[in-house]
């Protein structure tokens, strides 16, 4: 039997709440959703580049783990937002 993994997350932004923290949309949902927090409206250009804030903060405590940020499927087809490094991996020592 596996045992849970267990993920430290640190709230950075006050506005996050129960219906902003990241969370499975559906009970066949692969992963959960993860949100941007912005303040004002924003638009990127073609070509341009913005750096996007989530507000949190996490923490793999098991070393055998890493987390795996992907576009949704919907962004990048339908309104060309993708990440700038198409997969987003973050190690279980990363601590920045």
């Amino acid at each position: 039997m596996t045992k849970p993994l267990k993920v430290k997350l640190k709230i950075l932004d006050k506005r996050l709440n129960a219906d902003t923290l990241p969370a499975y949309a559906t009970s066949g949902s692969a992963a959960m959703d993860l949100r941007v927090l912005l303040d004002d409206k924003c638009t990127i250009a073609p070509g341009e580049c913005e750096m996007l804030h989530t507000g949190l903060a996490i923490h793999l405590e098991d070393p055998a783990y890493a987390a795996i940020i992907l576009p949704r499927s919907g962004l990048g087809h339908k309104r060309g937002l993708v990440l700038g490094n198409s997969v987003g991996l973050i190690d279980s020592d990363y601590q920045g």
